[in-house]
């Protein structure tokens, strides 16, 4: 396989792993230590690609997207730093520390899509406005997908093809007050994200669920796995018993 082609598809892997065409797949599938085994075997070693993308993984155990406001983007860090590590033999140690500036990257590069992303919702509202909600799904949708595709696709492609010394050295270029406007802004997109979490958290309605989890937690101390599962079912039950009383609603 050559070098183009393999630029190309670690290129579409990110574009699949940040689309968000399936959430719940895209959610899991950006993760390093999985992005490692795809890359890995993209460049013929599937045992060191997931060696790395397990190395690069232990920097972001510990991060929360809140409100989906990614602190750094672990998907852009593995799939520039993975094919980088894997070309040039290095070290487990040398990725993660190459996979630190391009993680902060990719929050820039998520800032900029959701910018884009924003003319997409104008042109949805008005569609809406207009009653025409077979076009709707174009913008709401495909078009924004597509374009995002081009942003994702493209620096994953060049810094691959190039190598991250390249990346690098346009991220030189950069003034520095740009980046660090940029990074600002990044870092309040966290706080951002919980704040609306605590909105969601903190209706009447929703209040009972965090307390009887909040003190199942202290009395009973369950992993957090455990607790993900206990949620899911209250969740289900919950929607259930809404579901029913709709039902009830339009059979009368």
């Amino acid at each position: 396989m050559n070098d183009v082609l393999r630029a190309v598809l670690v290129g579409l892997v990110y574009w699949v792993s940040m689309g968000r065409a399936f959430y719940y797949f895209s959610f899991a599938f950006r993760k390093p230590v999985v992005l490692g085994v795809v890359i890995g075997a993209i460049y013929g070693d599937v045992q060191m690609g997931l060696l790395l993308g397990a190395s690069i993984q232990l920097m972001y155990m510990g991060g929360i997207e809140a409100g989906g406001n990614i602190p750094s983007d672990q998907g852009l860090a593995a799939c520039i730093a993975i094919p980088a590590a894997l070309v040039n033999g290095l070290d487990p140690g040398t990725a993660v520390a190459l996979a630190v500036p391009f993680g902060v990257l990719g929050v820039l590069i998520n800032n900029v899509r959701r910018t884009i992303n924003s003319f997409f919702n104008t042109k949805g509202d008005q569609l809406v406005v207009e009653g025409k909600y077979d076009a709707l799904a174009k913008f709401s949708f495909l078009i924004p997908w597509l374009a995002n595709g081009v942003l994702y696709f493209t620096p994953v492609f060049i810094a691959t093809l190039v190598g991250p010394s390249a990346v690098q050295a346009f991220l030189d270029v950069i003034p520095q007050w740009v980046m660090g406007g940029l990074s600002n802004a990044g870092n309040m997109l966290p706080a951002l994200g919980f704040a609306l979490t605590l909105v969601v958290m903190g209706k009447r309605h929703y209040l009972p669920f965090f307390v009887l989890g909040f003190f199942l937690y202290e009395l009973l101390g369950f992993s957090m796995l455990t607790g993900a599962v206990i949620g899911l079912c209250f969740a289900m039950i919950a929607s259930l018993f809404v579901q029913h009383n709709e039902k009830e609603v339009l059979d009368v």
